[in-house]
């Protein structure tokens, strides 16, 4: 039986060519739009929910306020379970949290933090099971870590794996797997691409990256499939990477007039909204597709 699951990181985008760390255009109205997309189209995802803001640019008591909100109001959407996604710089924790990586972590550490991140959505009355670390890094012992804090599933990419390889036309995809400790992992579709920069590299299947053309005959073979998408992609537009239409002429927009104006309007205060992100317009075209070929979606752990 074909099992798709849509997983969804929700956080700031604070990559360099792409900086643009605002939290309502890019967490709480890009969050709800996809929620409502899917739930429109009788699709469930998972939502891994960022507790720090990734940047010092941000203050991360308005962050965690902005959170707060943010979960309290995607808690009746029953298409979509919230789990938390620890990026980790600027954390209160009693150890020095500088490093954003999970991966920065020792083991002890690592446990606090997963501790921290579970109570956070138990006080808004909602239950964790899953984890995915900010930037899909691992720390030493982290399955173990898991394990102690009382969750039961992860899901990661793993770079050394792909499952589909653009490159060499390889293609073995994973599948969900049982971890030390009991752990399952759901792996994230991980295609192998030479990448915008030059660089054969693994990437997550996403809309964020490819067009639902160029992927859906690979979709139509496997029986597993995890696609990711960001939150900051609907309406803040940034640097395409890799196979989307009219890339050229979205990147030279975007360098040449939206970038300029985005940190224009940051020294102002203002949050600019773009309606018509390359990236919204393909994520609908895949959920699209997951409903015109009758597609199931599960949450991560079912």
């Amino acid at each position: 039986m074909k099992k798709v699951y849509f997983t969804v990181d929700i956080e700031p985008i604070v990559s360099k060519r792409s900086f643009n760390p605002t939290i309502l255009t890019n967490v709480m109205l890009g969050s709800i739009y996809i929620a409502q997309e899917l739930q429109a189209r009788n699709q469930k995802a998972t939502f891994f929910v960022s507790l720090s803001p990734k940047t010092p640019g941000l203050s991360f008591t308005e962050y965690t306020g902005y959170i707060r909100t943010l979960l309290t109001s995607l808690k009746p959407f029953n298409n979509i379970r919230l789990e938390p996604h620890l990026h980790v710089q600027g954390i209160p924790m009693p150890f020095n949290t500088d490093n954003d990586f999970f991966s920065g972590y020792n083991n002890e550490q690592a446990t606090q933090l997963l501790h921290w991140a579970k109570k956070e959505f138990e006080q808004l009355g909602i239950e964790t099971a899953a984890f995915r670390p900010g930037g899909f890094k691992l720390s030493g012992g982290y399955y173990d870590a898991l394990k102690t804090a009382g969750y039961k599933y992860s899901s990661i990419l793993n770079p050394q794996k792909p499952d589909i390889s653009f490159v060499t036309g390889h293609f073995e995809p994973a599948k969900v797997e049982q971890q030390s400790n009991g752990i399952t992992e759901y792996p994230v579709t991980g295609i192998e691409v030479k990448s915008i920069k030059g660089t054969r590299e693994v990437i997550n299947l996403s809309p964020d990256f490819f067009t639902i053309d160029s992927v859906k005959d690979y979709l139509h073979k496997m029986d597993y499939i995890n696609i990711n998408f960001h939150s900051f992609s609907v309406f803040s537009n940034r640097f395409a990477r890799e196979n989307h239409n009219e890339q050229l002429w979205n990147n030279i927009k975007y360098l040449l007039l939206e970038k300029p104006a985005n940190s224009l309007c940051k020294k102002a205060g203002i949050e600019l909204i773009n309606k018509n992100t390359l990236f919204r317009k393909e994520f609908i075209r895949w959920i699209d597709f997951l409903e015109e070929n009758k597609f199931t979606t599960y949450f991560i752990g079912e």
